[in-house]
């Protein structure tokens, strides 16, 4: 059921927007791009510069889609598999900003370039569905609050691993129970609802074992397994409800033409 929609045309809002934007088609027999696990493509000046960034990604970050592998839809079968070297500058009147401040600039210029240059146009949707929570179990968390992060460092990501028995790993460092929300609205192809009320960081490193056959993200021979051991070893109870889970629709998207 849908409860509310909020339409976007970019292109029709004043924005701020680079001054200057190069777009080329990456081809694809490119080899693989390795990345350090803190890339950004945002620099200082209010820039943007990836040499292979997928569309579904430059969407996620310009509108701020948390779990977009489960919130965002509607995008067309090519955008899959096409990458694109985007080199996009602020122009020499752009402030010097704190990093979050410039992150944010970075953002909405973002969201002029996708409208002008692939003529993105997306709605917000809030549906009614079944999906997951977390909250603190009975007998209470079991893993012991770690020391923030020292500025620059960020909070850490959640990392969960498969094994080829079918078991698995997650491991956090320096994590926040929104992140581990995050993380596994990715592993259990559903949305995961953080309900614990705790904001502090937290280090962990768990490892369990499968039957012996691969288990895939997703799959009731995997989540059980890893929903059990939450309880068991973090003290975290997951638990099925219904609530509204906002969706990013795309409606129209088109291949930029390059420059």
């Amino acid at each position: 059921m849908i409860l509310a929609a909020l339409f976007f045309a970019a292109a029709l809002v004043a924005q701020p927007s680079f001054e200057v934007v190069s777009i080329r088609v990456v081809p694809p027999n490119t080899p693989p791009t390795m990345r350090e696990q803190d890339f950004t493509p945002v620099l200082p000046g209010g820039q943007y510069i990836d040499y292979r960034a997928s569309l579904f990604f430059m969407i996620a970050f310009a509108y701020n889609v948390k779990n977009a592998a489960v919130q965002m839809t509607g995008l067309p079968k090519w955008a899959a598999d096409a990458s694109f070297a985007v080199t996009a500058k602020a122009g020499p009147d752009f402030p010097k900003l704190p990093p979050t401040e410039n992150n944010e600039q970075v953002r909405l210029m973002l969201r002029t370039m996708l409208a002008d240059r692939f003529h993105l146009q997306l709605h917000i949707e809030n549906r009614q569905q079944r999906i997951l929570k977390f909250e603190v179990a009975k007998g209470g968390i079991r893993i012991k609050e770690a020391d923030p992060p020292v500025p620059p460092a960020k909070e850490g990501n959640v990392i969960v691993v498969g094994a080829n028995d079918g078991g698995g790993r997650m491991i956090g460092n320096k994590s926040t129970m929104a992140g581990l929300s995050r993380a596994l609205t990715l592993v259990m192809n559903q949305p995961v609802v953080d309900e614990t009320g705790l904001k502090g960081f937290y280090d962990f490193d768990v490892k369990w074992s499968g039957d012996g056959q691969p288990a895939g993200f997703g799959s009731a021979e995997f989540v059980g397994p890893l929903i059990s051991n939450l309880q068991s070893r973090l003290g975290l109870r997951v638990t099925k409800t219904t609530g509204p889970v906002e969706y990013w629709v795309v409606d129209h998207v088109e291949l930029p033409t390059e420059n």
